[in-house]
């Protein structure tokens, strides 16, 4: 039997036609799209509970304090951690053997000649 060519035909060809590409395109572009994931929380809280909590840093340790020279004219010298570093002499206390040292993280330290560094945890 020949195919006939009838209006009724000639209509549904171009619509077969055009639901196959939808159903074709459709798919493939919400294929790509981010999960819904955790559905009531906004971006940026989400973003915050996904990111790791930091404990804080502890404090740097003060640096060792290993000498004092002071002179009859001119800046007394310390020793830091090995390193002699002019000091200015409101620092330093000979009586008492210490001097006000600022550690690496800007921490003011009052240390005496000789003592042992602190216990770091």
């Amino acid at each position: 039997m020949p195919f006939k060519s009838t209006r009724r035909g000639a209509v549904l060809l171009p619509l077969l036609v055009l639901s196959s590409l939808l159903l074709a395109i459709v798919p493939a572009r919400y294929g790509y799209a981010e999960p819904l994931g955790r559905l009531f929380f906004t971006p940026a809280e989400r973003h915050r509970i996904d990111r790791p909590v930091r404990s804080p840093e502890p404090p740097a340790p003060p640096p060792r304090l290993d000498g004092i020279v002071t002179r009859s004219a001119g800046r007394p010298t310390v020793f830091l951690d090995g390193e002699a570093i002019p000091a200015d002499a409101r620092q330093i206390r000979i009586d008492t053997a210490t001097a006000r040292v600022t550690g690496p993280d800007g921490r003011s330290h009052r240390l005496r000649v000789g003592d042992p560094p602190p216990d770091t945890p």
